[in-house]
């Protein structure tokens, strides 16, 4: 009895591990069907590997050799300005001094016409005086000095926008100029220096100081406007003086440079040779110059330079 109770377990265990192997193929089967068919496992159908396509070469562009599109191509650089050459300036052989031309006109022109006129520069009002002008499209006359000598390079300026170059001598000094006849032509050889110097010859359009009938030069020599009046005519130079002014000789305002010019020039002239300044404290003539033009204009004037053509304005000598 003993021993027939002790071999029953042992049976009972073997019958149960029949059912437990199977059970854990099956669960194993079933493991494996579901990985294949979700694409994983050993059994998963694989897509055979393809190769990767082959990256074409570089090639390698040299930057000359690239094209650039229109819109990409970069604006040429401008040529650069030339530079002025007042020698080659055809009015050299026409305005330079010569004492073989002594032909002079002394009758008004036509046509109603206004010689604007500045002395005592060139100074730091040149330049807004060139460019009203400019705006306005007036060719004027410079009288130019040396008082200002930083701007001694403004005269050649004047001479290439088209303005006309005279000469009212280097210092502008009344007891230098007229101490005497050889003080003066030496004064006047300084400035012709410096303005062959600007554009290359000495011009024939001169202005005494104070105008040929001026008085204060017989504090210094007696008589010396009468002398001088003469002998620049044999030299070759011609003396302009003005027919009327902007009375900007003494200090104004604006609106009082406007209003003298209209009461200067209330006469009709047909030729005015007008006198203002454009030295260093004139900025009250700059301030009136534009009405000034636009006054004339609207009596029917037009602007030219002074050139040998020129009806010439003298006064009666005073010295």
């Amino acid at each position: 009895m003993a021993s027939h109770a002790t071999r029953r377990p042992e049976g009972r265990k073997r019958s149960m591990a029949v059912p437990l192997l199977a059970g854990v193929l099956v669960l194993l089967l079933v493991g494996q069907l579901v990985a294949t068919l979700l694409g994983v496992g050993p059994f998963a159908h694989k897509e055979p590997a393809q190769p990767e396509p082959e990256q074409p070469a570089v090639q390698e562009t040299r930057v000359e050799d690239a094209a650039v599109a229109p819109s990409e191509q970069a604006e040429p650089a401008p040529a650069p300005e030339p530079v002025y050459d007042p020698t080659t300036d055809p009015r050299n052989a026409e305005f330079a001094v010569d004492p073989n031309r002594t032909e002079w006109n002394f009758d008004a022109p036509e046509t109603k016409t206004v010689y604007l006129t500045f002395d005592d520069g060139p100074s730091a009002n040149t330049q807004p005086v060139l460019d009203i002008l400019d705006r306005y499209g007036i060719k004027a006359t410079f009288f130019v000095t040396n008082i200002n000598p930083e701007y001694q390079d403004m005269i050649r300026e004047c001479y290439r926008r088209g303005h006309t170059i005279g000469m009212h001598t280097y210092s502008h000094d009344y007891a230098q100029v007229y101490a005497s006849l050889d003080a003066y032509w030496q004064d006047l050889g300084m400035i012709s220096d410096i303005v062959r110097e600007q554009i290359g010859y000495v011009p024939c359009f001169i202005r005494f100081p104070g105008g040929s009938s001026n008085t204060i030069s017989a504090n210094y020599t007696t008589g010396i406007m009468s002398e001088l009046s003469q002998e620049v005519v044999a030299a070759g130079y011609q003396y302009y003086d003005w027919d009327a002014s902007c009375g900007d000789g003494a200090e104004h305002t604006a609106e009082e440079l406007v209003e003298a010019t209209k009461a200067d020039t209330a006469y009709g002239y047909q030729s005015i040779v007008f006198l203002a300044h454009d030295g260093a404290e004139k900025q009250a003539t700059v301030e009136a110059l534009p009405s000034i033009i636009e006054y004339f204009q609207s009596e029917g004037y037009t602007f030219a330079p002074l050139d040998r053509s020129t009806c010439v304005p003298h006064h009666g000598i005073g010295n």
